[in-house]
């Protein structure tokens, strides 16, 4: 499977796991945006799951718009003004920022930058259920 086959199978809300400190999961439904072949997350610099990735970067989300998708990915939280700015007006995520953020000068307001680095879909077909992977 190739990455453009994969990414547009990447669309609605997610789930998200990411590890605390103490080796305890954490799991939060997300609303991904894909660009290219980056998923961003926005959220706030204080929820669990960015304190989470500040700590221990790595998450896996698992997706289930027609096919479940379950995707590894290393994590980097991302504080830049002109990046959070840049993606806040671009529309590529699927629901209001202002709603959620304010605005992306909101000082809480941050970007989880995942690089995907695996994933699985299984999906139904006519010959049963299929597994296709993924790997960078």
């Amino acid at each position: 499977m190739e990455w453009h086959e994969l990414a547009p199978q990447l669309t609605g809300y997610a789930h998200i796991a990411t590890v605390r400190p103490d080796g305890r999961p954490h799991v939060a439904k997300v609303a991904p945006a894909v660009e290219d072949e980056t998923i961003w997350i926005g959220t706030n610099a204080s929820s669990t799951k960015a304190r989470n990735v500040a700590t221990i970067p790595k998450a896996a989300l698992m997706f289930e718009p027609v096919s479940e998708i379950y995707l590894s990915a290393d994590v980097e939280v991302v504080t830049d003004l002109a990046t959070k700015r840049r993606l806040w007006d671009s529309g590529i995520f699927p629901y209001s920022m202002d709603a959620f953020f304010g605005s992306p000068d909101n000082d809480d307001f941050v970007l989880l930058r995942l690089s995907p680095t695996e994933a699985t879909v299984i999906s139904q077909g006519e010959a049963g259920l299929r597994r296709d992977t993924w790997h960078a």
